[in-house]
């Protein structure tokens, strides 16, 4: 059988010198078949939202669509459903698009799948959603709703028997006996990827993987261990990445020929891909086996990697990648750095625990060298609810701020102005509480705010600044007044975030009391107003057009326990 083999092997080789190895483990054929015809795009996955959503747009805008170019990461259900909306009506056309999700289960984010489905139920006829994981990602209440839109493919219908594995095999190259194939179905169970690893095992050594050897030890054994030394250091220092280009593998490897690396890995190794943009791929078993070559090299050694990709992400704004790196190199300094340069965008991503867990690392005497950073972090704990963390944050600030005379009196300010800015929060919706806050930082701020960025959701997703604000029964007249004394100094120190607010309130105010002209008037002064601070007005309960508004009574929300 391995005479055989090896014989058939050396034949292809001789024919396909400069291809790459049929039926890739991994590929999906549907979507080659149909790249002719039609356009296909890919996402690549990992555990991170914000680098999804990344990947996402990278693949769409190879694809020549360019819709998702003005949108971020969707945090909140308003703007996912803007973008459901979106990609409903750009994928709307004559020839079949088809979407493909590979590694599913690599992200764990439940919003993932619900957006998932969402989209399923309302994409239009000519766009086929395809996701692949190796795990259970749709409940059973989300299967039984999709009902006939969903068409699955599990295990018993991937794996290769009979004819299948025979044409397999043949394709390969080898011509394997009825016996023989029995063998191999026995070895391999069926699986495509341990077909092809015992196939190459055979074909190059003319013996098979030991039957006690799991498929990573055949991955390792066929596609690893027969190259030189220094390819097997590039595949484990690069097989850290999800994704790189050249520039990047030359950075971090400082190895002066990658560019030849690259070109004979892609030419010759079925498991590096090249992506349409320009970068490169590694299969999910190249990931997996360069990961354990990686961990075996000494400890000094990975730290000295995993800080060149810190390094790398944050100078290319991937935030969070150059955070993780940080972390696991034990650059706890580099990594403040990071958070305070993220400004808490991306950090908004991960989960809570992960971020507290990053603090205890760090420890007190290292956070408070990094003060903007500690309001970037109160500012996130707010969001998540941490109170008791914020407050223990304000205090390692303003002790920071006491064990440093050198800063400059403007220095001090920015740092103190903006820590009451985040403590105004605390007493959200008290416009009044809000708005002494909102004085004292404009006093003693020169520039604007960091944990604050203008082109972030001023309402958090609600869809009424009223809703928000107006809390007394018989006050909104004086409520409407606070906002009116109180926004432009908030707009002064967070470069006109939420510009055109206390308009909208009004405009909303005269809604409810029927004063429809009044409503009209207001509601557009307070568009224009935020289109002049580049605000965009996203869902509010205010209609300027008065065949459709109606009033409504006056709700006041209710004071939030503190």
């Amino acid at each position: 059988m391995n005479e055989k083999i090896q014989g058939r092997h050396r034949q292809r080789k001789t024919e396909q010198s400069n291809s790459t190895d049929p039926l890739l483990p991994g590929s999906c054929s549907l979507c080659r078949g149909c790249r002719a015809s039609s356009s296909v795009s890919a996402f690549t996955f990992c555990d991170s939202l914000p680098a999804l959503w990344q990947s996402g747009r990278r693949a769409f805008r190879d694809a020549g669509l360019t819709a998702l170019e003005g949108f971020e990461c969707p945090g909140d259900p308003a703007s996912a459903g803007l973008l459901a909306d979106t990609l409903c009506r750009e994928l709307r056309r004559q020839e079949p698009w088809y979407v493909f999700l590979d590694d599913l289960h690599l992200m764990p984010d439940r919003r993932v799948a619900h957006f998932l489905c969402e989209l399923a139920a309302r994409l239009p006829d000519n766009v086929h959603l395809i996701a692949a994981s190796r795990d259970k990602v749709l409940s059973g209440d989300q299967v039984l709703r999709l009902g006939g839109r969903l068409h699955r493919i599990g295990a018993g219908q991937l794996r290769l028997e009979g004819d299948e594995l025979a044409a397999y095999a043949h394709r390969f190259g080898a011509a394997l006996d009825r016996e023989q194939l029995a063998e191999l179905q026995q070895a391999t169970e069926g699986w495509m990827a341990a077909v092809y690893l015992h196939l190459q095992a055979l074909a190059d050594r003319g013996t098979a993987p030991a039957e006690t050897a799991d498929i990573y030890d055949m991955f390792t054994a066929a596609m690893l261990r027969p190259l030189p030394p220094r390819r097997q250091k590039f595949l484990a220092v690069m097989g850290l990445a999800d994704e790189f280009t050249g520039e990047m593998a030359q950075f971090i490897t400082k190895e002066p020929d990658t560019a030849e690396i690259l070109s004979d890995l892609t030419a010759k190794n079925a498991f590096v891909t090249r992506l349409p943009g320009g970068g490169y791929r590694f299969h999910h078993m190249m990931k997996a086996c360069a990961q354990r070559d990686f961990d075996a090299l000494p400890p000094q050694e990975q730290a000295a990697y995993q800080a060149r990709y810190g390094h790398w992400y944050a100078e290319n704004g991937q935030y969070l990648q150059a955070l993780a790196a940080y972390s696991k190199a034990g650059r706890w300094d580099d990594a403040l750095e990071v958070v305070q340069q993220d400004a808490g965008i991306l950090l908004a991503a991960l989960r809570p625990q992960q971020v507290l867990e990053l603090l205890d690392r760090c420890g007190d005497q290292v956070l408070m060298e990094h003060p903007t950073a500690l309001l970037v972090l109160m500012r996130r704990m707010f969001t998540w609810g941490q109170i008791p963390r914020m407050r223990q944050l304000k205090e390692l600030l303003l002790e920071s701020v006491r064990r440093h005379p050198e800063l400059t009196d403007r220095q001090r300010g920015n740092l103190l102005g903006e820590c009451d800015l985040i403590e105004s929060f605390l007493y959200y919706n008290d416009i009044g509480a809000m708005s002494r806050f909102h004085r004292s930082a404009s006093r003693q701020m020169t520039r604007q705010a960091v944990s604050i960025q203008s082109h972030g959701s001023w309402t958090f997703g609600s869809p009424s600044v009223l809703m928000m604000f107006h809390r007394t029964p018989g006050q909104l007249d004086r409520e409407l007044a606070d906002m009116d004394e109180c926004m432009p100094h908030y707009y002064k120190i967070t470069g006109g975030h939420g510009m055109g607010a206390q308009r909208i309130m009004e405009g909303e105010a005269a809604l409810a009391r029927g004063r429809l002209n009044d409503c009209a008037a207001t509601y557009k002064d307070g568009q224009v107003t935020a289109s002049g601070g580049a605000q965009v007005i996203g869902n509010t309960t205010a209609c300027t057009s008065s065949t459709s508004t109606t009033a409504a009574p006056i709700r006041p929300r209710a004071a939030p326990a503190r």
